[in-house]
């Protein structure tokens, strides 16, 4: 009787075992926090940071009255994998609502309108599992038109699965989210 008691307890206190440890995986797998160290961290914000420096650099290129058609067609695909989907909300700076709108429709509204940008007071917050939210104010000309704005742009960074060669290896990336 008291090695059946035993093997039930032991059994049970296995499973108990095993199920903790599968939750906590999960839990520490796909957050930020756990997986990274303050430094680290810090590093990737300031990565970050270039990613949505880029954004605005490529957007005034796409934007340049001498761009050819070709390299728009490029600029465009380019700044689409900056995102995290296919077609995020992005600040419309065009117009003095500023509201947010599919970045399709923004390149379609600034192609071939001399754009130039320029990023100041640049901050990032830590806010959820997988993103963080970096803000700044931008300066967008136009010709002689100047105007300035506060965006707040999603910065996510999460594993995704990539192949080098025959060997398949998880990667922490940063992709840009909706900016409003």
């Amino acid at each position: 009787m008291k090695s059946k008691v035993l093997t039930c307890l032991v059994l049970i206190f296995t499973l108990t075992a095993f199920s903790q440890s599968n939750n906590s995986n999960a839990y520490t797998k796909g957050t930020i926090k756990s997986n990274f160290s303050f430094q680290a961290l810090k590093a990737y914000q300031e990565s970050a940071v270039f990613k949505v420096k880029d954004y605005y650099g490529y957007l005034e290129l796409y934007a340049h009255e001498n761009t050819t058609e070709a390299l728009q067609n490029q600029l465009k695909s380019t700044i689409q994998n900056l995102f995290d989907n296919s077609n995020p909300l992005v600040v419309d700076f065009t117009t003095a609502e500023n509201n947010a709108i599919p970045l399709h429709q923004l390149l379609t509204k600034i192609k071939r309108k001399n754009y130039t940008f320029a990023l100041s007071e640049i901050e990032n917050s830590i806010v959820g599992a997988d993103f963080w939210t970096t803000k700044y104010n931008l300066e967008i000309n136009e010709g002689n038109q100047r105007c300035s704005i506060e965006v707040f742009s999603k910065v996510i960074f999460k594993p995704v699965e990539k192949q080098f060669g025959t060997v398949s290896k998880e990667v922490w990336t940063l992709f840009l989210g909706n900016m409003e």
